[in-house]
């Protein structure tokens, strides 16, 4: 089977499931944001070929949406699968220039949690439901595409799909360290601050997040086979 037909099955496969706490993509305001993807971010970056993944925790939330919805908004997002302004976004694109000297649409990006979840962009997701799904969607994904490297945006983003492989818990602050210490396939997993405002307070500034892209893509052109890329 093409990578395309076994991305299609896990749509399909997503677009089947109905009930729980969590809304569905197909039937959430009348399937607006079901695009033909797991989730509406890989729209942006659709790559099934790319050699960087890109893995966040979840794409929206209801709360958010209801109040983000004037036209220029709902036809961005359509577009887009994303809203172009949100530090999320703008940091992870300057860091993947800057550092891997890539586009965002030369990469493939997914979200651990292919719903949108209720209350705010900030409400919790337990664990066991990004395990869930981080089994269900993620790992086939990476399976898909097989990406030299994958990166995942926060800590529990990164260690839901350890625990989907079986595996424990990894310290954070090993996490980000370059030494193939998570592996699926031919893939390299690590994790990185979260790109929004507050993950990049957390992990100490711009600098603090710079180094540890600075390092991971060094690792990402040994494994790709690729000239590194200057720092902008």
């Amino acid at each position: 089977m093409d990578k395309q037909a076994a991305m299609a099955m896990l749509v399909a496969k997503r677009r089947a499931e109905a009930g729980g706490r969590y809304h569905h993509l197909h039937l959430y305001d009348g399937g607006r944001w079901d695009f033909d993807f797991v989730v509406p971010w890989t729209k942006s970056a659709c790559d099934l070929d790319a050699d960087l993944m890109i893995i966040g925790q979840d794409w929206a939330s209801d709360d958010y949406l209801r109040r983000n919805d004037d036209a220029k908004q709902r036809a961005d997002r359509a577009v887009t699968g994303q809203d172009a302004h949100l530090a999320t976004n703008q940091n992870l694109k300057r860091l993947l220039a800057q550092h891997f000297g890539l586009c965002f649409s030369q990469t493939y990006a997914t979200n651990v949690l292919v719903y949108i979840k209720p209350g705010k962009m900030s409400s919790n997701v337990p664990m066991r439901d990004l395990r869930a799904c981080a089994l269900a969607y993620t790992l086939p994904q990476l399976d898909i595409v097989k990406p030299r490297m994958a990166l995942c945006l926060g800590a529990k983003t990164f260690n839901s799909v350890r625990s989907a492989l079986g595996l424990a818990p990894l310290p954070w602050r090993h996490a980000c360290l370059p030494s193939a210490h998570t592996r699926i396939g031919p893939t390299e997993l690590y994790g990185v601050p979260h790109t929004g405002s507050w993950g990049t307070k957390n992990a100490g500034g711009h600098e603090a997040i710079d180094l540890i892209w600075t390092n991971l893509a060094r690792r990402f052109h040994e494994l790709t086979g690729s000239p590194q890329q200057p720092a902008l």
